[in-house]
């Protein structure tokens, strides 16, 4: 209540200095997006990801968002896996939910929340980041609940298409994958949204996804840059290697979308190639402990071998 009177009297908490300023134009239009009654307790916005439980162990992820990396590094969780009682909340009047984990459909609390959704009267948007691999979990399915919401938008965290979907997110498999997105795409009142990490490991074979899900509308593909200067940021690729993939980028039919273009920027502009070795060892060691073949498949293999060994 401390924070909702601030708000009240016109003031910014001291907790929400670092996103906005007491005398900034339109600080305020922040926090009434949804008319947000401080005087209540009735939630309007809720986004949910109590936990990290997750499936997979995506090559651009960590053990901080996914139960099975902490599970396979022998690292202890960070993410601590707390219930909310979810019966106490009034979502009589909530706008928008968003869901993320970890994977947000293999949560138990996730249908315990679409559930309350519904006997509360709300309609929410639904907005998930999903990894598409799962569709329910034990006895509960998405298929029942979802008829009872207007929009839904799915977020779907997809870096690779066949072969390589299941190196490059560990554990995805992609006839799975590939029978979700058709049964999304079934449902009228579901928009799929295409959130592909684009990083070094994935961009070598970028055009094959972006030729599979051509049909998709521009405005549906909202790829995301791993950190540029990060161990996986297509920085560290080296030089010789950038203007076929440069080249790629700038023909596809997605060529305008904003994070493509700052692609295209790094890759001319931005050199830590002296990670790259770095890069490809963490991944030789994935391959090696997950018994994968991300690097069988690296149309570069090779080359790279030969500089390894100096050869030619």
């Amino acid at each position: 209540m401390q924070v909702g009177g601030a708000f009240l009297r016109n003031e910014v908490p001291d907790a929400c200095h670092g996103s906005c300023k007491p005398n900034q134009s339109g600080w305020r239009d922040q926090f009434d997006k949804f008319n947000t009654d401080f005087d209540s307790h009735q939630t309007k916005f809720l986004d949910f990801r109590n936990n990290n439980l997750c499936n997979l162990k995506c090559r651009s992820c960590g053990p901080g968002f996914s139960t099975s990396w902490s599970s396979e590094a022998s690292v202890k969780n960070i993410v601590l896996h707390q219930p909310i009682d979810v019966a106490n909340l009034d979502l009589s009047g909530c706008k928008k939910v968003y869901f993320a984990g970890g994977e947000p459909l293999l949560n138990p609390q996730h249908y315990e929340v679409l559930e309350k959704l519904i006997a509360d009267g709300a309609d929410p948007v639904l907005m998930y980041s999903t990894n598409m691999t799962v569709l329910g979990a034990k006895s509960k399915h998405v298929a029942d609940l979802w008829p009872a919401f207007t929009n839904i938008q799915v977020h779907a965290s997809i870096d690779a298409v066949g072969k390589h979907a299941s190196t490059v997110r560990s554990g995805s498999d992609w006839a799975t994958v590939e029978n979700n997105l058709n049964w999304m795409l079934t449902q009228s009142n579901v928009r799929i949204n295409l959130a592909t990490v684009i990083s070094a490991i994935n961009i070598w074979w970028l055009p094959e996804l972006l030729e599979y899900f051509d049909w998709l509308a521009i405005d549906q593909f909202q790829p995301v840059l791993a950190n540029i200067g990060s161990d996986i940021g297509i920085s560290v690729i080296p030089t010789k290697y950038r203007a076929i993939l440069i080249d790629q980028l700038e023909k596809s039919k997605f060529c305008d979308q904003i994070n493509m273009q700052h692609a295209v920027t790094a890759l001319r502009n931005q050199d830590h190639s002296d990670r790259w070795y770095k890069f490809l060892t963490q991944q030789l060691i994935q391959d090696n402990y997950r018994s994968e073949m991300w690097f069988s498949n690296l149309p570069i293999k090779h080359d790279i071998y030969r500089q390894a060994l100096h050869i030619g």
